[in-house]
């Protein structure tokens, strides 16, 4: 399985040189718009201001107090460092077409993304969800910052089979349900949804001011159609429901028109919503996607 890539060597190597793109020098308020960076001790200078009792000493600007005869502190913009969890999508679906190996790459991007975010010694976890019977909607690992615990990840990973409904929003649900500080969230699935569900997932994940990244993860088999012709007897893998098709021309037509339906609708409704969208077609493209498309879409740089 294409996943194992992501904890390869000379693979690791090649994500050293990208970096997670996050909005980290801001704050918000509640109930209010963000308000801009954040002050404290940090590296870059951010500011003056007049010095007051109290006011750390270490901080005074002697070479202001020289010029101006006044005293005053140097203030610095402090970096935020942040709570990135990225959630793939398990169910059913992701399975199929089996050459297809979609959960694999999902995975293998998941884990890549987390071990970019780790540069940063932020506070990175991964999420797997699916509606399964008897089981939970959300599975989750801990968090890690520092990258020397990154193969930690792995038996999660590789462990993951595809399997269950979907079950995004009874998912978002149970993630918010923790209601830690909003961080970033990077959402990797199919999207092969019911109707309207991936807008209420979503618009919950940005209405609790979580930063949104979605990876929209198709095979190239699926999305491009490419089936034999000829007699089908097809199941629906996440609700059992069983009927039989002539596939040929004309069908193979229509399922590559229902995917730029969805690939379009998804864009669209992220665009509206400051939502950064990355289409992840083919896991043959693994790196492509990573070195290439990521970049050009802001999810890395």
């Amino acid at each position: 399985m294409i996943e194992a890539r992501a904890f390869e060597p000379d693979f690791l190597r090649r994500l050293d040189r990208l970096v997670l793109g996050i909005r980290r020098s801001r704050t918000v308020r509640i109930g209010q718009r963000p308000i801009g960076r954040v002050q404290g001790m940090g590296i870059e200078p951010e500011n003056f201001k007049e010095y007051v009792e109290g006011d750390d000493l270490r901080f005074l600007d002697w070479n202001a107090y020289a010029r101006l005869d006044e005293l005053t502190i140097r203030t610095y913009r402090a970096e935020r460092q942040v709570e990135v969890t990225v959630m793939v999508d398990r169910s059913a679906s992701m399975g199929l077409p089996e050459r297809d190996d979609k959960l694999g790459l999902a995975l293998a991007l998941g884990a890549s993304l987390a071990y970019v975010a780790m540069a940063e010694n932020d506070a990175v976890r991964l999420a797997a969800f699916a509606a399964v019977k008897n089981g939970a909607r959300l599975s989750l690992t801990p968090f890690h910052r520092r990258r020397e615990s990154y193969e930690e990840f792995r038996p999660f990973v590789t462990g993951l089979r595809a399997q269950g409904r979907t079950g995004l929003f009874d998912a978002v649900t149970e993630f918010l349900r923790e209601r830690r500080s909003p961080g970033v969230v990077i959402l990797i699935s199919d999207f092969l949804l019911e109707p309207g569900e991936f807008e209420d997932a979503l618009g919950r994940l940005s209405a609790a001011r979580h930063e949104l990244k979605v990876l929209h993860v198709m095979g190239e088999q699926e999305s491009q159609a490419s089936y034999p012709p000829g007699l089908y007897r097809i199941r629906d893998t996440e609700t059992g429901a069983m009927r039989e098709v002539a596939f040929g021309p004309a069908l193979s037509e229509a399922c590559r028109r229902k995917v730029n339906e969805l690939c379009e609708r998804l864009r669209e409704y992220c665009l509206r919503h400051a939502i950064v969208y990355a289409p992840a077609f083919g896991a043959r493209n693994l790196e492509t996607i990573l070195e290439r498309e990521l970049p050009k879409l802001g999810v890395v740089r």
